[in-house]
This record gives C-alpha cells, structure tokens and sequence, in this order.
C-alpha cells in the first residue's frame, strides 16, 4: 500500500509504505521502536519541512535521504494512497468519478450539492479539521461528547447519525464499519437508486445542518425528527420538480412589452482562451417587431461576467443612441441585473461598466432592468455566439440575421423551444 505524505497523520512510520523504493518489510527491519508513531512526528508543521536531524539519527542515511526528499506541500492537505501502487486506490478513483457524475445529476438544490461536494474533499469545518488548523482546542464531538469529530465520526460512527440512518429507507451501509469514509461515501451512491441518492445527500446535509445547529444555537433534533424532515423535504422538492416542468412550458416564452415601451434583450460569449467577448442585442416593441439587432466585439475581457456587463452596458447605449424613451432591458444574467437595479455603489471588477450603466438611465423616461431565463433569451444568445464565432459584427435595422430568423419568429409567436 502506498502513500502520498500530507499532513502526515494518517501514515505510521513503520507500518505503512511511504518512503520511494524502501518497501514496508524492510522498514520494519530497519526500525522497531516508532511502529506507533505518524509521519507528522518528522515534520515540522510551524515551516513544512522535515526534522532532518531526527531523521538521519533514526534511519540509515541511503533511507534518511529518500525521506527528506519526499516533497511537503506549504498548506498541509490530507494524506492520500499512491494510486499506482494501488489497485484499491485507483478503484476508488474511478468511484469518484461515478460519484460525482451521479451527484451532479441528482434534482437537488445547489446548496446539498455543494455541502456533499465539500464533505467528499473533507472541506467541512469538522473540530478534527479546526483543531488541525490550530484554530480550537478540542477535537471532542459537540453531538455525542465521546468521539473525536472527524468526517467519519460525524456521519457515520455518532450515535446522534446512527440514529438517522435506522430510520430511513436507504441502505447506508452502516455496518461496513471496515470501510474508509471516501470508499463508503462512493459505495452507497453505487448500492442506491437514484431516489435514494437524493435521500442520502438530504440527510448527509440535515445532520452537518443539526450538528451546526447544536453548537452554535444549542438546539437540536432526533433522529427520528431529522428522518422526517428529510422524507419531507424531498416531497416538497419532488412536488416542486413536477410544478416546474407544467409552469415552464407556459412561461418560457419570449413576451411583448406594453404599449409605446421598448424592449431590448442582451446577451454575451465568451471566450477564455483569446479573452474576447461578444454581445448580441435585440429591440423589439408591443407588436413583438424586431426594430433592432446588432452586436459587438471587445477585447482584452478579463471574464465571463465581464461579458454580460459589457453586453449590458451595449444594450442601454443602443436604447439611447435610437432615441427610444421608454426601454425595458432583459438578460438573463441574474447578478448583472441586480447590479444594474441597485442604487447601492459597486465595488466590484465591473464597477466602472455598472457606474455607465446608472449614468446612462438617467437619459430615458423609462428604465428597468428584468431578469429571464435563458430559454427567452435565445435570440440574443443566438447572434452573441455566431459573432464570436464568426469575429464579425452585425447592425441590421428592423431584422435579424438568417440564421436567427426561425427564433425570432418562434418569439413573436409565443412559442418555446
């Protein structure tokens, strides 16, 4: 079995294989009296380096010299098996990789995926990893007050957890005690249904959200409590995902805007590598009549969010150099459109393009900002990306470019993708 030094806890000096090209038997040979002590103890964890003196007194220096050259990383990270030593190892990598595409798949908020996302990289706050960190001074689980309160201890050997897991229908895999917490994490999601997934990643996130929840509110629930919240949850997300798909159909549709107002649809592209972005704009009136599409190139765009302020910025300008005094202004850049609402100054990167964009409002009678999904916001998505593609930009009064007139007749139709 080899490994990979990190922080050097995980690895006992004379039972694991972790020194290039000395197998474990001969370390063993070589050393009886440190078969209980961690790599971590020949490191010096205030600078990362090895205590060289202690190592060359302790081992043959052909020995000493392989371990001081095992590279230490500045900011300490988990110790992890060598995958080509390890066939188990390399197993879990491709695990992981099932893991994670079944995760992303999962019909779950954002924020489960993240916290599971965070818990597979062993990112939690758990008091094993502050108390790593130097930041407290006790490793002692908050739920239980027996256990030190590692990843593993958290969702799988408290009691508090056990608890939960016994009252719901997906099979965790308790019992695999043998098990490491990485193994058992990938284990379940290939042992469970889809729906199961779901439960599992509910209730992974109910108890870090329960165990937070006793620190720092001093409240708490049961297991019996958290298993029902979870069941529930899900419904509620369930009954959610199934109003969703009927109220999307009627609502992702491109809409007219009233009488004698202007409507203009923004969009960006963006392409990391040349740092060049492009902006697609349409102006449409009550009648659903294209007055306007027109797009832009710039250069030297440091991101992606960039891009759509820029495009922002281009569809506002537009609106005033027409002369229209009543504009409605759509993207579906939710932050963008934020940004562009609050009087609040702005801070950020795009300061100086949000700053235009304020000063420019003043020029009209009548100036929102609207957010939309990006299904309604085809038409100006469509010519952002054909000009980047094509390094070419258009200006065409009261059309579209072939290649988004099918789109725009689907919008002046009402009718979604």
């Amino acid at each position: 079995m080899g490994w990979r030094v990190g922080r050097g806890d995980l690895i006992k000096v004379g039972c694991n294989n972790w020194i290039p090209d000395v197998g474990r038997n001969r370390l063993s040979t070589i050393i009886t009296n440190l078969n209980d002590c961690k790599v971590a103890d020949l490191i010096n964890q205030n600078n990362r380096t090895w205590k060289e003196e202690l190592i060359f007194s302790t081992f043959p220096e052909d020995v000493a010299e392989k371990i001081i050259g095992i590279p230490l990383a500045k900011d300490p990270h988990e110790d992890f098996r060598n995958i080509e030593d390890d066939p188990r190892a390399y197993a879990l990598q491709e695990g992981y990789k099932e893991f994670y595409r079944k995760l992303w798949q999962l019909n779950l908020p954002l924020k489960i995926k993240i916290t599971i996302w965070k818990i597979s990289w062993n990112f939690l706050a758990t008091r094993v990893n502050l108390f790593q960190k130097k930041l407290i001074n006790t490793t002692v689980c908050p739920r239980c007050g027996v256990g030190s309160e590692s990843m593993n201890h958290l969702f799988r050997e408290c009691p508090e957890s056990k608890s939960v897991w016994k009252e719901l229908p997906c099979n965790v895999l308790i019992h695999e005690q043998q098990m490491e917490f990485a193994e058992w994490l990938t284990e379940v999601f290939v042992k469970n249904s889809e729906s199961q997934c779901k439960m599992f990643c509910c209730s992974l996130w109910a108890i870090w959200g329960d165990r937070n929840n006793r620190v720092h509110n001093k409240v708490s629930k049961s297991g019996k409590e958290i298993s029902r919240f979870v069941s529930s949850y899900i419904q509620e997300l369930d009954g959610i995902g199934k109003s969703k798909v009927e109220s999307y159909k009627s609502t992702s549709k491109w809409k007219k805007p009233p009488d004698q107002i202007v409507k203009i649809n923004f969009d960006a592209a963006y392409d990391e590598k040349s740092k060049e972005s492009a902006a697609g704009i349409v102006a449409r009136n009550n009648e659903s009549k294209v007055l306007l599409s027109c797009s832009m190139i710039y250069k030297h765009v440091a991101s992606p969010f960039a891009a759509e302020t820029l495009a922002s910025r281009k569809a506002i300008k537009t609106g005033k150099e027409m002369k229209w005094r009543k504009i409605i202004i759509e993207g579906d850049s939710l932050s963008i459109i934020k940004k562009c609402r609050s009087n609040i100054p702005v801070k950020s990167k795009v300061c100086t393009y949000i700053s235009d964009i304020h000063k420019l409002q003043s020029s009209f009678q009548e100036c929102r900002f609207e957010h939309v999904p990006r299904a309604i916001n085809s038409l100006a998505h469509m010519i952002a990306k054909a000009t980047l593609r094509d390094k070419r930009i258009l200006y065409l009064v009261e059309g579209v470019p072939e290649y988004a007139e099918d789109q725009s007749g689907r919008d002046r139709r009402g009718e979604s993708d």
